[in-house]
């Protein structure tokens, strides 16, 4: 197992493949807005993210997961413009399988989320079934419109309630279930490594992104919400808390490599997802524009 403070980072080999078909699919959808949201997307290395976070994963799944992420980023973006009340309607009619919207490119983003969200239930052996992806899909949706009504209400998020809702508009939960492959996984899942891994990506990211929401007045960010009773000493303590987070995490990797010797393929994996998405965060452009590289955060 993994002995020094960092987690491993690899990407998959089917990625620049993937990315350029990616992008021809999500332009012929009309998932973009104008050939300059494309050519920003791709700047960003977007569709890169998926390759970071699953780098073990065949040509065809990927494919598959990269669509999803991709249509993820993009209502995300749409999010941080479209702050009313029919983007909550919207969210709930993805929840119910019939999104609806007076906006030709949103309804096609919806139509195209929801196709990749079934062929995913479809292709994966989930632990529990499908069910489980569904219920993290739903609990997805359901914290994207928390997220939005608090915008809308101009009530800032406190800090209880961002760090129950954060973990689920980030769409990590979703990341990791795509992890959980295989029908002899019962022994080693654990709650406790998911929620940590999970605490890990959101600090590690709100760190990254947090200049850049300040500057457009978006207080949905934890070192933000520190500040408030921290000041500038949020940033140093939320540094310490990330590093001590991928120190227990990899504690807890190796008690359950030695507990549970089956499980190694599953824990190698989180570790990649960690570990990608840091060096995904680190790569990309995205953190360092305006609003969103003009549009979002995800």
């Amino acid at each position: 197992m993994q002995t020094s403070c960092e987690f491993p980072v690899a990407i998959n080999l089917h990625c620049k493949t993937i990315d350029k078909k990616v992008l021809k699919w999500a332009w012929e959808a009309g998932l973009f807005e104008s050939p300059a949201e494309l050519e920003r997307c791709r700047l960003q290395k977007i569709n890169w993210f998926a390759s970071y976070l699953f780098p073990e994963q065949d040509q065809a799944n990927l494919e598959l997961i990269t669509k999803f992420f991709l249509c993820l980023f993009l209502l995300d973006d749409l999010l941080d413009i479209l702050i009313d009340k029919t983007m909550v309607v919207f969210l709930e009619g993805l929840k119910t399988g019939n999104p609806s919207y007076n906006n030709i490119r949103l309804q096609s983003l919806g139509r195209n989320l929801l196709l990749q969200h079934q062929d995913i239930q479809k292709e994966y052996d989930f632990l529990g079934g499908s069910e489980q992806w569904n219920k993290a899909w739903l609990e997805y949706l359901a914290a994207l419109q928390w997220e939005i009504q608090t915008k809308i209400d101009n009530s800032p998020p406190t800090l209880e309630k961002y760090r129950l809702y954060r973990p689920k508009t980030s769409g990590v939960y979703l990341a990791i279930l795509l992890i959980r492959q295989g029908k002899d996984m019962h022994s080693c899942i654990s709650e406790l490594l998911e929620c940590s891994i999970a605490r890990y990506i959101c600090l590690s990211n709100d760190l990254a992104s947090y200049r850049k929401e300040l500057a457009i007045g978006d207080t949905h960010n934890e070192i933000l919400i520190l500040m408030e009773s921290m000041g500038n000493t949020a940033v140093s303590w939320t540094q310490s808390e990330v590093k001590e987070l991928r120190k227990s995490i990899l504690r807890l990797t190796e008690q359950l490599c030695t507990n549970f010797g089956t499980c190694d393929v599953w824990l190698r994996r989180l570790l990649l997802l960690a570990g990608g998405c840091e060096a995904w965060t680190a790569k990309t452009f995205r953190y360092q524009a305006h609003i969103n590289g003009d549009l979002g955060r995800k």
